[in-house]
């Protein structure tokens, strides 16, 4: 791990920083009435706590299993807020680095802040599995509202009083080209100034996988890389870095599946 972080490191202060969306603003406070009225209408996701956790998604009633879902909620608040952040992309150098079950527990994490609404987006449009982590089944999915076949506001659901979920139960074709389209920026910034979230998150594909993230990264903030440990080669994270950083901001890097835990971790929970 500690060769990991090294080699990165390194190409890290060869590259520099990187860019970003200029517009972006975390902020706390109240909720307009209208926005209140908005997040009321959406339907909601009717999941017990125990139906979450066969799906791994531990993080909804925090606890001890919890502690590393939410250190990492707390870190991407804290950094998010002190930049003026709020649209991040999470995305892994390949398939199966955890990425999306990462996005699903930050979401419902970060939901448990009262004084804070949070949208989760599913972005991965070619391997959805989203669907299949909240246990949930709908007709439309996020390219329809891409789309403007339905809007934010009919496919959408909300988990709790304040996370907004909207998933894709359906694969779509080229998710790249819609993307690029103007149109859909448009869309993400009218879904912002409606429901006004502190933090909106992106689960996107891969990054080496194809180029639907590379299409979408001029809509978000910040970038977290999920890679997963014993799979994930320092080449591939430091291509992925590089390949951000061209578009956005890098929050930081998340070592997902690691199997040496830190005893020093869940601390409060054996004291």
């Amino acid at each position: 791990m500690e060769k990991l972080q090294a080699a990165l490191e390194q190409a890290r202060k060869k590259r520099g920083a990187g860019g970003g969306r200029t517009n972006g603003l975390l902020t706390e406070g109240f909720v307009p009435s209208a926005t209140q009225e908005a997040w009321d209408a959406l339907a909601p996701m009717e999941q017990d706590e125990k139906s979450l956790q066969q799906q791994r998604i531990i993080a909804q009633a925090g606890g001890a299993q919890a502690t590393s879902y939410d250190m990492l909620r707390t870190k991407v608040y804290q950094m998010m807020k002190s930049n003026g952040w709020r649209r991040l992309a999470i995305t892994s150098p390949s398939p199966g680095s955890g990425k999306s079950t990462t996005a699903a527990n930050l979401a419902v994490g970060l939901g448990r802040q009262v004084d804070q609404n949070i949208v989760l987006m599913e972005m991965d449009m070619r391997r959805p599995s989203l669907a299949k982590l909240f246990g949930c089944t709908g007709e439309y999915s996020v390219f329809d509202v891409l789309e403007q076949r339905v809007t934010f506001a009919q496919q959408a659901r909300r988990l709790g009083k304040n996370l907004a979920v909207s998933i894709n139960y359906h694969y779509a074709r080229d998710p790249s080209e819609l993307f690029l389209r103007s149109r859909t920026a448009e869309i993400i910034d009218g879904i912002e100034a409606d429901y006004q979230p502190g933090i909106m998150l992106f689960d996107m594909p891969p990054m080496l996988a194809n180029d639907d993230t590379r299409a979408f990264l001029g809509n978000v903030d910040c970038a977290l890389i999920i890679a997963e440990a014993g799979v994930s080669t320092p080449k591939q994270i430091d291509l992925c870095e590089r390949e951000l950083a061209e578009q956005t901001n890098i929050l930081g890097v998340v070592l997902n599946k690691c199997r040496f835990p830190d005893d020093a971790y869940g601390y409060g929970y054996k004291y």
